[in-house]
């Protein structure tokens, strides 16, 4: 499954079949599993436990809309510092 918008990790137990609400950062993950483990676990891992995290970014990835669009701001911006210099 991709992941894409947000960034978002989760993780997953397959023991218990429960898979976290999405968290943002690494340090948000560690504290889900912790708990997780803490709460329904005695501490233990859990076999089967796993972190579903999304792929890493690509530029490929970017429609190629917006690759227009930044470049028509970038082309703009430019052209306004240089009628400031000129």
């Amino acid at each position: 499954m991709r992941e894409r918008p947000g960034m978002s990790y989760r993780y997953r137990c397959d023991q218990c079949r429960t898979t976290s609400p999405p968290v943002l950062t690494r340090a948000g993950l560690a504290d889900e599993r912790r708990q997780h483990r803490r709460d329904f676990h005695g501490g233990h891992i859990p076999d089967g436990e796993h972190v579903i995290e999304p792929e890493p970014f690509r530029f490929t990835d970017v429609p190629l809309g917006q690759w227009i669009v930044g470049t028509l701001m970038i082309l703009i911006v430019l052209a306004g510092i240089a009628v400031r210099i000129l």
